[in-house]
């Protein structure tokens, strides 16, 4: 806590704000006359001391759900809206619901009441990589109070949690690829898929693109925009990480269907009376709405069933086209750059499972693969 010496009346004030922002003046009885500024300086810093116990002390009395909160709303600034948003979400469906009856205090929380919450959202059947995410925020809260002195240590700490599993994705073959392709047909989430199958994008990646991303005279693609969403809608002009802003050569395969599909949307929109305008999405209804991240992971799910296909994610067609080259030789660095991973060695784990048998350059692969 950081204070100042003040003046009034020929006496010296020890002058702070509390931890609601409220300026408080502390009279110290010390006159400006005698040459007492030292002494008063002294006194400010026993003043400041003793106030900031008896704040640990009130603040210690605070609810738990009540400090994690706050600790969420100081952290806004520093994270992302997404991140803050899903914090958020976890708190509200999950944290809060079990804590708050139980009433208990932030100097009160052991790691008991908190190993209790996790084997409860355990039976539950909550994944070990979200139980992780829940504890960033409890341990993330707890370790800012051991920080500002108002509890001797983390409980948090003692906490044990489930070991995380490794996901692999799961592959289409060939065959599944390519029924998938023919299946789609004028779906609304056919452009997603090519770009998913052919590109290799992640499900931001294919919403953030925008006509103007797409150079048919360079022969490219520019990835550097994503949509997300946690609670609400969000684009951001950037991407995963830095390696994932990349730029792809057109698949040859895929030209002339952009091209028909950005013609296809200019006659829509003239119907609805609308103007078509380059810094559209790609992936839209046909009055020219944006797709949104919720729709593109259900209905693709309905599409696979509807067409009798194996069950994978949107995400999985990603590791489609990673698997597909892969196994038609392309090399390990070539494919890390093409899906932005930002370590060769990360490309190498995910598809540590497929066979390199010698092959051609990523866009000619693909597009001699899928057809």
């Amino acid at each position: 806590m950081t204070g100042s010496l003040q003046t009034k009346k020929g006496k010296y004030y020890a002058v702070y704000r509390d931890d609601r922002g409220k300026q408080k003046w502390i009279p110290l009885d010390i006159p400006i006359a005698g040459n007492n500024k030292r002494k008063a300086q002294q006194r400010l810093r026993e003043v400041l001391i003793e106030a900031e116990k008896n704040q640990a002390i009130v603040t210690s009395n605070i609810l738990f759900v009540d400090w994690m909160l706050s600790w969420l709303d100081q952290k806004q600034a520093s994270i992302v809206k997404g991140t803050h948003e899903g914090y958020l979400l976890y708190l509200n469906k999950h944290i809060i619901p079990y804590f708050e009856p139980k009433k208990l205090t932030l100097s009160k929380v052991n790691a008991q009441h908190l190993q209790g919450y996790f084997n409860a959202k355990i039976k539950e059947g909550q994944s070990a990589s979200t139980l992780h995410k829940h504890n960033a925020i409890i341990n993330g809260s707890l370790k800012e109070a051991v920080l500002k002195d108002i509890i001797p240590f983390n409980p948090a700490d003692k906490v044990t949690l489930p070991k995380k599993k490794k996901y692999h994705g799961i592959a289409y073959t060939l065959e599944e690829t390519r029924t998938l392709l023919n299946c789609s047909g004028d779906d609304p989430l056919r452009p997603a898929i090519v770009l998913g199958l052919f590109y290799g994008l992640r499900r931001s990646e294919v919403l953030g693109l925008r006509w103007c991303d797409i150079n048919f005279d360079k022969q490219s693609i520019y990835i550097h925009r994503t949509v997300t969403k946690m609670i609400t809608v969000d684009e951001k002009d950037e991407t995963k990480n830095e390696c994932s802003r990349r730029r792809l050569r057109i698949v040859p395969g895929t030209e002339q269907y952009f091209k028909d599909l950005m013609q296809l949307q200019k006659e829509q929109l003239s119907d609805c009376g609308e103007v078509f305008s380059m810094q559209r999405h790609v992936c839209v209804w046909p009055d020219g709405r944006s797709l949104g991240p919720d729709y593109v992971s259900h209905h693709f799910k309905l599409l696979l069933e509807k067409n009798k296909l194996p069950h994978i994610r949107f995400h999985d067609l990603r590791h489609t086209a990673g698997s597909l080259l892969l196994e038609d030789g392309v090399d390990i660095k070539t494919i890390q750059e093409f899906l932005g991973h930002s370590q060769a060695s990360t490309t190498t784990n995910i598809y540590l499972h497929s066979i390199v048998r010698g092959g051609q350059v990523t866009a000619n692969s693909l597009n001699r693969l899928i057809g």
